[in-house]
């Protein structure tokens, strides 16, 4: 895929509650069990529960392809299937010139799910196979809650830890906050990470 991407993603770090909030007339929910049966294509979805999954939305701007996958899940262990639905509803369902994506989830060494970091892993991969630029929050101790809304072309990340510690002065900066949340951050030259 040739990207020329021609819009800036803002992110935004919100309170659990904050989020909550947000959501409430939104019907494009991505639900248990978590396959690509339960995969949204819309102009705006959220998920929510992510802990040990991995949760990717690739988006053109005006449509995102919201996935949110259970590693421990029978049906998602065939991976070779997930990169040919990816692939097959990347080309059908959104602008193929212009698609951004991100990536978050994954827990790594967690006991009860060896296969949360390989399967976020091969997610990042199909991003890099089909040359769509991403912004990836990988790992930390904490479940997150995932939205996308083209009409505002913003992310929103839902975190307990900012219900918990609400002056977010505490952080000194959206930065040193996701560092905090999560092990592995990287954002894309052309998205904003906000509060």
């Amino acid at each position: 895929m040739n990207n020329n991407i021609s819009f800036q993603s803002r992110i935004r770090l919100v309170p659990e509650s904050a989020f909550k909030q947000s959501i409430k007339r939104c019907r494009n929910n991505v639900v248990y069990p978590w396959t690509v049966k339960q995969t949204v294509c819309a102009n705006k979805a959220f998920t929510e529960g992510v802990y040990d999954c991995t949760a990717l939305g690739i988006n053109d701007g005006h449509e995102v392809l919201f996935l949110h996958l259970c590693p421990n899940i029978p049906q998602n262990d065939n991976w070779s299937k997930l990169e040919k639905y990816i692939m097959e509803n990347v080309r059908e369902k959104l602008n193929p010139e212009n698609m951004q994506a991100l990536i978050l989830g994954s827990k790594r060494d967690n006991i009860s799910s060896p296969r949360s970091t390989g399967l976020f892993e091969f997610l990042e991969g199909v991003l890099k196979k089909l040359n769509i630029p991403y912004s990836k929050f990988k790992g930390g101790d904490f479940e997150n809650h995932l939205s996308y809304d083209s009409v505002k072309d913003e992310w929103l990340i839902g975190n307990k830890l900012l219900d918990i510690i609400s002056d977010t002065k505490v952080f000194g900066s959206v930065e040193n906050a996701v560092n905090r949340i999560f092990t592995d951050v990287k954002i894309a030259d052309f998205d904003e990470l906000t509060w």
